[in-house]
Formats: C-alpha cells, sequence, structure tokens
C-alpha cells in the first residue's frame, strides 16, 4: 500500500491569499498556482490585469517544482552544472523560471507553489505563499518523496 500525504485544499487556498495579498503590496498583476505531490493543481488563480500567459507560466513553476522535488532556481542551477537542457527531459511543461518552490512539512514532500507575473518579485511572492500555508522555505530544497 502506498502512503503520502499532500497539501489541502484549505492550504491553497491560503497560499493563494498570500500571493494575493503579496502581488497587491507590490503594486502588480500576478498569477498563482499550488500543486500537489505529483504535480497535479489544486487551485490556480490569475489577478485581474494579469496576462493569460502568466497563469501557465505559475502552473509551470508548480508542476517542475513537484515533479523535480526542487525548487525550480535549484533545478535550473543542476541543469548549469551538469550542462543539461531543459528539452533533454522530454516533458515540455518544465521550466527554470523563478518562482517554483517545493512545500515541505515534517521532512516530507507535500507539494509546490507557483508564482508569475511580478518579474524580479516572483521568488518572493512565492515564499509568501509558502509562509502563508504556515510553512518555513527550506533554502536548497531537494525535497524527500
Amino acid at each position: 500500500m502506498l502512503n503520502f500525504e499532500s497539501l489541502s485544499l484549505v492550504e491553497a487556498e491560503k497560499g493563494i491569499a498570500g500571493g494575493v495579498a503579496a502581488a497587491r503590496a507590490l503594486g502588480k498583476a500576478m498569477a498563482f498556482a499550488v500543486a500537489d505531490q505529483s504535480g497535479a493543481m489544486i487551485t490556480t488563480v490569475r489577478m485581474d490585469g494579469a496576462h493569460p500567459r502568466i497563469l501557465r507560466h505559475s502552473v509551470r513553476k508548480a508542476y517542475t517544482a513537484a515533479v523535480m522535488c526542487r525548487h525550480t532556481l535549484a533545478f535550473k542551477r543542476d541543469l548549469e552544472e551538469r550542462e543539461g537542457a531543459l528539452d533533454q527531459w522530454g516533458d515540455s511543461k518544465l521550466t527554470t523560471l523563478p518562482g517554483g518552490l517545493v512545500v515541505e512539512a515534517n521532512g516530507k514532500y507535500v507539494g509546490s507553489v507557483g508564482a508569475g507575473g511580478g518579474g524580479p518579485d516572483d521568488e518572493a511572492v512565492a515564499r509568501a505563499m509558502v509562509e502563508a500555508m504556515g510553512f518555513v522555505v527550506s533554502e536548497d530544497s531537494r525535497a524527500r518523496r
């Protein structure tokens, strides 16, 4: 029997609310995604004024963090260190854009978030999402399944 833990809709909604609040404080129209431990979306939101492509980027960020078990910037660094490329993975949904973070609880991987549309603030807003759910963002996450 398989046993796993995942973010709930309640936690995902808290994350979205945290992202919206952070984006409003920055005066930016952004989009957000929260995924379960497998990369399936729990919920997504695009603020008024955010371009539809921003939501697609946010979804890709959350998906990548989930399936690669690491923050998108850590994934980017790992690719650069081994001189790899995204297309080697055979998954067009993967991205190395900043703003995709894994969520860990009690030493276990439980999901991920993605924030987009904030430019250099994407990573900080994604952190605000994780913190709004009551979790702490690890600095160099290679989450455990």
